[in-house]
């Protein structure tokens, strides 16, 4: 009985150290996921670059073709930024409305930006405009006011206390979306025009 006891202790010793202890590896720590305000802020860097990639590309392209065309393009681009702005601002509005008090502080003044970017976009008339590079740094101008205004509404948000709703966070992104689509499409088609 003893040889048993033994034999099966012995069997125990072997199969101990033959026995491969197996962990799995620590999960690598997951990428934190970005805030609605750190997205916002990725965008705007894109949309600086964008700002200028487009009036390089407006200055370039003036040699080789004709002012109108070149006004045409940024009038057409312009028209359907100024399209989304408003669906923009309409979603701004409808929240202002349901909580004022909460985010009229903090909003007014870039809902104030939206109807005057808006309106001074409309109203420009390229036929008016002696050159194409005056058009596009008025339109530029115009653009980077309101991005500026939506930068310092993004910061007091992000100052508050209270999250955004979520129809305010999309207006916003809609905001800095069509701002870098618009600069993008801008440069790009006046860059076109100007290669054929």
């Amino acid at each position: 009985m003893a040889k048993l006891v033994y034999l099966i202790l012995a069997l125990c010793v072997v199969q101990g150290t033959f026995a491969r202890v197996r962990r799995d590896a620590p999960a690598a720590p997951a990428a934190p996921e970005k805030s609605f305000f750190d997205n916002l802020l990725d965008l705007g860097g894109k949309i600086t670059v964008a700002f200028e990639e487009s009036r390089q590309n407006v200055l370039k392209s003036l040699g080789f073709q004709s002012d109108e065309e070149i006004v045409q393009t940024i009038k057409n681009n312009t028209e359907q930024y100024v399209t989304k702005l408003r669906t923009a601002q309409t979603t701004i509005q409808e929240e202002l409305t349901k909580q004022s008090d909460v985010f009229e502080p903090i909003v007014k003044d870039l809902n104030a930006k939206l109807s005057e970017t808006a309106a001074t976009l409309s109203q420009q008339n390229p036929e008016v405009a002696q050159k194409a590079k005056e058009y596009q740094e008025q339109v530029q101008t115009n653009l980077q006011s309101l991005f500026a205004e939506a930068q310092k509404t993004v910061e007091k948000l992000k100052e508050d206390s209270r999250a955004p709703t979520e129809k305010l966070q999309q207006a916003l992104k809609q905001i800095y979306d069509s701002t870098l689509e618009t600069l993008n499409s801008t440069g790009e088609k006046v860059k076109q025009q100007a290669a054929n």
